[in-house]
C-alpha cells in the first residue's frame, strides 16, 4: 500500500513540488539577483532615519500600503504600491528601480512559490498540496525503511544494471536528505496554515490572552506625514531593536503601525510592534515579540527558518541543496519506474 501510495503522489506531486522546490531555492537569494538584475540597487546602507523619513516624506502618502526599510542585505526602501508595483528608493530620493509583480524571473518566481499564480486560492492549494507531501515523505521512508543495518546499505552502485542503480541512488539520497526535506515541508505548509498554527501552539502552551492597548489619537490627515520624526521617535523607544516595516495609515484617526525585529528576534520582519501617534509623533505602545506567549513565539520561528533568515551560510546552502533533491529524486524515481515497467514485461512475455 505504501509502495503504490509513494508512487502515486510522486508522479503527481512532481508537477507541482519540483518547480517548487527549485523556485524556493533560486528566492534564497533574491536580494542579491536582484542586485545583479539591477546594478542601480547595489547603494550605500544608511542608517539614519531622519534620513529614510525625508524620502517618505516627499512621497504621495495614500499611494502605498507599506514600506521595507533600508538593511543591510536590502539597503535601499522598498514600497508597496495599491496595484501591487514595487518602488526602490534610494537614501538620496531617487526613484531606482519600479518594478511590477512579472517583470522578471524573479517575480515569476515569487508568484508561483508563494501564490501558484492566484493569490489566496492558490495559497490554499499550495496547503493541501503541502499536506500531500509530508505523506509523500513519509509513504517513502515507512516502505524503504532497512529492517537491517549495514555499510552495504549505503553504497551507491556505479556499474549495476538500471533498474537496481536508480533505486540504491533514490533510497540513499531520499533517506539522508529526509530531515531537510521534512523540514521544508512542515515550516512551508505551516506558513501556509499560519493562524491555525499559532491558536493550536497557543492552545497546548496555555499562552494568556493579550489585548492590544486602546489609545485615544488626535485626527492626522491621512495624506499629510512626519515620516522624519516618526521613525527616530519609534527607534528611540527600542534601543535593542531596529524597525523593519511600517504600514500606511488609512484612515486620518488611525495610528503608525510599525513592526520592529528585536536583536534576539530570529523573525527577518521582526514580530515587536509599536504604535506611535502621528499628529504628536509620540509612541504610544510597544507590544514586544519576546514577552508574548511561549506558543506564539514558537509559531513566528517557522517563517525564518523556512527561508533561512537563521543558520548562516551553512544552513542556507543546505536549503539551497534541498531545492534540488526533488528533481534528483523524480528522474531516479521515474527511471527506476519504466526499467520496472519494462522488467515486468520481459517477464510475462518469457513465460
Amino acid at each position: 500500500m505504501a509502495k503504490r501510495l509513494h508512487r502515486f503522489f510522486g508522479l503527481i506531486l512532481a508537477l507541482w513540488l519540483v518547480p517548487a522546490s527549485l523556485t524556493g531555492a533560486v528566492l534564497l537569494y533574491k536580494n542579491e539577483l536582484l542586485q545583479y538584475l539591477y546594478p542601480q540597487l547595489q547603494q550605500p546602507l544608511v542608517t539614519d532615519l531622519a534620513v529614510w523619513g525625508n524620502v517618505l516624506d516627499a512621497l504621495p502618502q495614500t499611494d502605498y500600503n507599506f514600506v521595507r526599510l533600508a538593511k543591510a542585505e536590502r539597503p535601499w526602501l522598498e514600497l508597496a504600491r495599491l496595484d501591487g508595483t514595487l518602488e526602490y528608493w534610494s537614501a538620496s530620493g531617487q526613484l531606482l528601480l519600479s518594478r511590477s509583480p512579472y517583470q522578471d524571473f524573479i517575480g515569476w518566481f515569487y508568484e508561483f512559490h508563494l501564490h501558484l499564480f492566484s493569490a489566496e486560492l492558490g495559497e490554499q492549494i499550495i496547503g493541501v498540496l503541502g499536506l500531500l507531501a509530508l505523506l509523500l515523505i513519509g509513504s517513502g521512508l515507512w516502505q524503504s525503511w532497512p529492517k537491517h543495518w549495514g555499510w552495504r546499505l549505503w553504497r551507491l552502485p556505479l556499474s549495476a544494471p538500471r533498474i537496481r542503480w536508480s533505486r540504491q541512488w533514490h533510497f540513499v539520497i531520499a533517506f539522508w536528505t529526509a530531515p531537510v526535506l521534512l523540514l521544508v515541508s512542515v515550516t512551508g505548509t505551516a506558513m501556509v496554515y499560519n493562524q491555525q498554527v499559532q491558536q493550536a501552539l497557543s492552545w497546548v502552551y496555555k499562552d494568556p490572552v493579550v489585548s492590544a492597548p486602546a489609545s485615544a489619537i488626535s485626527s492626522y490627515p491621512v495624506n499629510q506625514s512626519q515620516w522624519a520624526l516618526w521613525l527616530p521617535a519609534a527607534q528611540q523607544q527600542l534601543p535593542d531593536g531596529v524597525l523593519r516595516v511600517v504600514s500606511f495609515r488609512k484612515k486620518a484617526d488611525q495610528e503608525l503601525s510599525i513592526r520592529a525585529q528585536l536583536y534576539e528576534e530570529w523573525h527577518p520582519n521582526g514580530r515587536t510592534l509599536l504604535k506611535v501617534d502621528p499628529g504628536s509623533a509620540t509612541v504610544l505602545s510597544v507590544q514586544r515579540a519576546t514577552e508574548m506567549g511561549q506558543g506564539k513565539q514558537l509559531s513566528q520561528l517557522i517563517y525564518p527558518v523556512h527561508m533561512a533568515a537563521v543558520g548562516g551560510e551553512l544552513y542556507k546552502i543546505l536549503l539551497l541543496l534541498a531545492g534540488v533533491i526533488p528533481l534528483a529524486l523524480w528522474v531516479l524515481g521515474m527511471i527506476y519506474h519504466k526499467q520496472r515497467e519494462a522488467f515486468d514485461k520481459d517477464k510475462k512475455t518469457a513465460h
